[in-house]
Parts: structure tokens; C-alpha cells; sequence
């Protein structure tokens, strides 16, 4: 699968090319997938890191993991937050609903591909009137594919006997993009663990320990200590929800 931002006027439109392939031809077909707005661009983002656990993995989607972490901030909770402006640093500013839009949330569960749609909620501070996209952990900024879907991937591609043709067929991927994730997850665990321990610890060994325990205060501390979210490919101001 390859996927496209074709611009036009205020709106991208989001297409995925599909393949289908039989014994005498090879075609690609173009399919509209959803709407993003352009204008939608956020000096900084609020993350939130609540969670990433290994039951949740077992019973949820990524998008019931989204849904979940974001239950404290529908729109009647949102002036009652107890939340520094990331912008002006104001300590306690009131919060209002400014707005939402929608993005793509590509997951794997049950030996499928699931494309959902997800509504960011974006809220206004009352001090400095800026507005702020708020994300879930479960979220890569900037990716429409999922945390738990890329670690997926490289947890396979990690797996002794499992080729680069047979993992990209699976999860409908180009090997460009795996290895782009490859090279990412590489350079974040040496982040994450440290130029040593990075030596001793086996990639697959540390993609389990991510994947088997409660990861939300380890992803919340790589934010904080690298001002970038795990998995991330573009650098861009953030802020934590501490609450």
C-alpha cells in the first residue's frame, strides 16, 4: 500500500493505492480514504501518556485505546482542566472546546487491517488564545499508522524466518517504509536505553518489554527527556499532560 496527500485548495486528500495482482498483470488502483484539513497545523501538541499496557493491547483496538485516553477531555470537562498552557505558560488558564478535525488511525487486530476515523479534539487557552491538538500515546504524531501497528511490524520483522516480502504483504507496507521504521526504532532505543545498554539489549528483547508491561510512564519519560514522541519521524514542540 502506498499512500498520498494529494493537495487541493485548503483540503488534502487522503487516497491509498491498493494492489491486485493475478498471474498476467500487476494493477494499482487509486481509492479516496478521507479529508484532512490543511489548515489544521498546531505549534504545539499536548500528549497524553495513560494508557499503554499490555491488557489493554489483549481487549482493545487502537481506536478504543484512543477513545479510552480520551474520556477526560469531552467537551464539558475540558474548562475544568487542570492544565499549564504549553504556549504562554500559564498555570492555571481556562480551557474551552476550540474545534476538532479528522485523521486516519490504521491498526492491525485479528489478521486485518483496520482504517479508522478519529476526531482530534483541539482546546483554546482563555490567557494567550492559543489552540492545542491533544494526543494519546497511541498516536504517532504525524503517521497515520498507529504505535501498536508499527511494533508490530518491527516485533516481526525482529522474528527469525520472517522475510521483508513475506512481513510487507502481511501488513500491506513497502519495504521503504519498513525500513524507515527500522531505522527510527533504532536510533529511539538508543535514546530510550542509552549508547551502553543499547549494546547489550537485543532489539526483539527490547520491543517485548515495551509490549508485555504498563508502557505509558516509559513513553511519557522518553518524551520528556527527548522532547519528541517514541516513533516519531518529524520534530515539532510538545507539551505533557501531567495531569
Amino acid at each position: 500500500m502506498i499512500e498520498l496527500y494529494w493537495p487541493i485548495q485548503n483540503f488534502h486528500y487522503h487516497y491509498i493505492w491498493v494492489r491486485e495482482e493475478s498471474f498476467r498483470f500487476t494493477r494499482l488502483t487509486l481509492f479516496p480514504l478521507k479529508i484532512c484539513l490543511r489548515k489544521h497545523k498546531h505549534k504545539i501538541m499536548i500528549r497524553l501518556f495513560t494508557v499503554f499496557c499490555k491488557l489493554n493491547f489483549i481487549i482493545s483496538s487502537a481506536k478504543q485505546l484512543f477513545l479510552s485516553a480520551m474520556e477526560g477531555y469531552s467537551i464539558e470537562k475540558i474548562p475544568f482542566l487542570d492544565l499549564p498552557c504549553p504556549n504562554c505558560g500559564a498555570k492555571h488558564p481556562t480551557w474551552a472546546y476550540h474545534d476538532s478535525y479528522e485523521r486516519c488511525l490504521i491498526s492491525y487486530q485479528n489478521k486485518s487491517i483496520i482504517y479508522d476515523t478519529i476526531d482530534i479534539t483541539r482546546i483554546i487557552c482563555s490567557s494567550c488564545n492559543s489552540t492545542h491538538a491533544i494526543l494519546p500515546e497511541v498516536i504517532i504524531p504525524f503517521r497515520s499508522y498507529s504505535l501498536l501497528f508499527v511494533l508490530d511490524v518491527l516485533k516481526d520483522h525482529f522474528t527469525l524466518g520472517v522475510t521483508v516480502a513475506t512481513l510487507c504483504a502481511k501488513y500491506e507496507i513497502s519495504a521503504s517504509t519498513l525500513y524507515e521504521w527500522k531505522r527510527l526504532f533504532e536510533t529511539h532505543k538508543k535514546l530510550w536505553l542509552g549508547i551502553l545498554e543499547d549494546i547489550y539489549q537485543k532489539s526483539l528483547d527490547f520491543l517485548s518489554s515495551i509490549l508485555n508491561t504498563n508502557a505509558s510512564n516509559r513513553l511519557k519519560a522518553f518524551f520528556s527527556n527527548n522532547k519528541i514522541s517514541f516513533l516519531q519521524g518529524r520534530s515539532k514542540t510538545a507539551h505533557i499532560d501531567s495531569g
